[in-house]
């Protein structure tokens, strides 16, 4: 199922595919390198004025009073708004995207306070500091397990209708139950608890029982571009949104539901993206859309780096007690957790999903998890590539490779008896669909990581661990449209925000099916009034859910080429075949009509035929999981605990590799993220819940130089729905680098580090060379 895919045929592969399966460079890179293509921040409309935000200096606080005098007196300003100054909208103290500004009670530092808005940025932000705020300071809550004591401040005021229609555009969870207690006050949002089986009889019967806590910190997304929003609402009361965001439709029906506004009154475009992972649905839009509606004036708001650290929705810390069980055969018997997860000041940790993969990735009959969403005193939390997925693969993998070591197994082998396959249940008792999670174990045992792993470990303090990981994908109806033209080219249309390349997949797509090169095929993505609905672009379905609808469009489209096209051929439809630019007789390819001659006959003027244009729909009802195995060859210096990565290899399932070259990319960007996460990235709160490291000098991020070269290699299951046979790619590959960089230390100088990042002085400490 694993295959080479640096050289792939020109011509017919074996599949018998022309154009998907090829290394396509992505149509959009020569823009992007050159520094034509046009983000939000490089936009101008006339009379646009531009807005400063003001932040809450504390993380918890009562407003007393605002004044805003100064501010609105310095020159240049063109207004100072503040909650009593915006218009009616529908807010939900719950929800965090309808708060603009609060009305009294201020729940994270940096929570936006009040926005000054001139034609000059540099006056507004001078304003800014004008701006009296009169607080009454409140003891903020900042670690969730303080949070959720009996005895623990309130973090906020109780918790009402919340709306996670977000969570779902990442993953979609069947027989998932999400429980509030409402019996009195507390700082837990939602407990989400799985059980299978008898986890007591289970531990009885295991030979080998580990038992430990595992902490991985709160973590932000980085992406280049900050949150960048610009809005206009006309004189037809109308708004208009251009906006850096991985969700256009998501963002129309939200600002339609909050401001009670016609959906076909209001027009996003989604802006190109410059990163978002997951962290780019829906933040600052409807603030932005309701200055403008305030003021009458096109408004724009790019936030600060600093802004963008503090008050955006980095992914949750969590904190995962793990319990595990397993006979000396390998079978694993019994694992039991509860799973803490920082949601910040607002509903969002994706808590069910960590639940859910803890227990999903090996056949284990007795199972007992219980999830807390917990409420703290900080920004709250969004998604980051698979949320909550690398946390609890962290915890279950390192343990794995723990019971493996004390029973004398191979690690590697443990895995495979106990991975699971097409029809097992996950721990909400949902089926697995086809699966390539045995498939991608066979491929990391070939990997040069693996393989040589023997000759690595001859060094001193040096080791190779392993670790899987998956996700189980969104779902989410979708649909394009295709039209042929004049000159024989064809243009498809879609609705989801491309971040990741999927238009050049989407060229292959339509390519493949009406046997053209993909340089005749031309993919826009449009705004929420041109183009047919997608869903988010997110929770790695996009390929797997628009793809399959731009496939089904060119299918109409060659369709109704060959109706046209056969009565002219003196054959029937059945007849003749869509070749190489030409509709032809089967069997005769010299009986032809070309796609140039059919997109003459459908669009001059007194043309005999209808245009054609071909429109495909689908609805996502069957999940595709996407698995990855992953080994990490480090070194560790046992005189300081600085690691070194020698090497690192990927394998994960495609089901079809539609762009091998693409697919690569996604691979490497998701471990190199892993590996951020596993050795680097954390943000530093102190007890009054400011942000330590709220930049990019202070949060450290991998860079080139310290990331090793990274082997991958494709497996392809292929999926029963996707395009091709293809699955999620996107975010699997983020979720095992912790744990396989864990396990490698522990190979290297058996110290088990439980705490991510794994810093050097953490190392120290769990080789009993630090105290404290």
């Amino acid at each position: 199922m694993a295959r080479d895919t640096k050289e792939r045929p020109q011509t017919a592969d074996a599949t018998g595919h022309r154009y998907v399966g090829q290394r396509l460079p992505r149509v959009e890179g020569p823009t992007k390198v050159t520094g034509e293509t046009i983000y939000a921040d490089d936009m101008k409309l006339p009379h646009m004025l531009h807005a400063k935000v003001l932040g809450s200096p504390h993380a918890h606080a009562i407003i007393r009073g605002i004044d805003s005098t100064k501010a609105r007196q310095f020159p240049g300003v063109e207004a100072v708004i503040t909650s009593v100054d915006l218009p009616p909208y529908e807010k939900n103290p719950s929800n965090r995207q309808s708060i603009v500004f609060p009305d009294s009670e201020v729940l994270f530092a940096g929570q936006p306070i009040a926005a000054v808005l001139a034609s000059d940025p540099h006056v507004a932000e001078a304003a800014l500091r004008l701006i009296e705020v009169d607080y009454e300071v409140l003891t903020p809550v900042i670690d969730p397990l303080e949070a959720m004591k009996a005895d623990a401040p309130l973090v906020r005021a109780p918790l009402s209708n919340v709306d996670r229609s977000e969570e779902q555009g990442h993953v979609s969870i069947q027989n998932m139950e999400q429980e509030q207690d409402t019996s009195k006050p507390n700082n837990v949002a939602s407990t989400t608890p799985f059980k299978r089986g008898d986890v007591e009889a289970g531990f009885a019967e295991a030979d080998v029982i580990i038992e430990r806590s595992w902490r991985s910190a709160q973590v932000h997304q980085s992406y280049i571009e900050p949150h960048s929003t610009i809005a206009d609402y006309d004189a037809n009361d109308e708004l208009t949104v251009w906006t850096s965001t991985q969700g256009p439709f998501y963002v129309r029906d939200e600002l339609a539901q909050t401001l009670k506004i016609p959906e076909n009154k209001i027009r996003v475009f989604a802006t190109e993206v410059g990163g978002g992972f997951g962290g780019k649905i829906y933040l600052t839009e409807l603030m932005v859309a309701l200055l403008a509606i305030t003021v009458r004036r096109p408004v724009k708001y790019i936030m600060t780096r600093g802004e963008d650290m503090l008050a955006a929705t980095p992914a949750p810390f969590a904190h995962i007690d793990l319990k595990t069980g397993m006979k000396k055969d390998g079978t694993l018997t019994a694992i039991q957790s509860r799973l803490v997860y920082d949601s910040g000041a607002f509903p969002g940790a994706s808590v069910a999903a960590g639940a859910l993969l803890i227990g999903g990735y090996y056949k284990c009959a007795n199972l007992d998890f219980l999830g807390y969403e917990v409420l703290t005193n900080k920004a709250s939390v969004g998604a980051l590539r698979a949320p909550a997925a690398h946390n609890a693969t962290f915890a279950i993998e390192c343990q794995m490779d723990m019971m493996a070591k004390e029973l004398g197994l191979d690690p590697l082998e443990v895995r495979m008896k106990n991975a699971v396959v097409e029809g097992d249940p996950l721990p909400s008792g949902q089926a697995y669909p086809r699966i390539g999670l045995i498939e991608c174990l066979q491929a990391i045992s070939e990997s040069n990581v693996w393989k040589n792993r023997a000759a690595s470990q001859k060094n001193p303090n040096r080791g190779v661990g392993l670790a899987v990981g998956g996700w189980m994908g969104g779902l989410q109806p979708a649909s394009a449209v295709c039209g042929l033209n004049a000159d024989g080219t064809f243009n498809v249309i879609v609705g989801a925000a491309d971040i990741t390349g999927v238009n050049t997949t989407f060229q292959a797509i339509a390519a493949e099916v009406l046997d053209v090169p993909p340089d005749r095929i031309t993919v826009t993505y449009g705004d929420t009034k041109t183009a047919p609905f997608a869903g988010m672009s997110a929770g790695s379905k996009t390929t797997y859910t628009v793809g399959r609808a731009v496939k089904l469009a060119a299918e109409d489209v060659r369709r109704q080429m060959m109706e046209v096209a056969a009565p002219r051929l003196e054959a029937t439809p059945e007849d003749v075949e869509a070749r190489d630019g030409a509709v032809r007789v089967i069997g005769d390819a010299d009986k032809n009509i070309t796609y140039q001659r059919l997109g003459k006959w459908t669009t001059n003027f007194g043309a005999r035929y209808a245009s054609i244009v071909g429109r495909g729909s689908i609805s996502a009802t069957k999940m595709a999981p996407g698995f990855t195995a992953q080994a990490a060859d480090v070194e560790v210096d046992p005189d300081t605990g600085e690691i070194t990565l020698h090497g690192f290899a990927i394998a994960q399932d495609a089901g079809f590799a539609i762009n091998p070259l693409s697919v690569e990319g996604q691979m490497q960007g998701g471990v190199s993220q892993g590996l951020g996460l596993a050795l680097w990235e954390e943000m530093i709160y102190n007890a009054d819940g400011q942000l330590l490291n709220g930049n990019l000098l202070d949060y450290r991020l991998p860079t080139t130089r310290d990331l090793p070269p990274i082997e991958t290699i494709i497996v392809e299951v292929p999926s029963e729905e996707g395009p091709y046979g293809a699955r999620i790619i996107g975010e699997p590959s983020i979720v095992a680098g912790m744990a396989a960089v864990s396990n490698a230390i522990e190979n290297a100088v058996g110290a088990r580090v439980t705490e991510a990042p794994i810093t050097p002085e953490r190392i120290l400490r769990a080789m009993g060379k630090l105290n404290g």
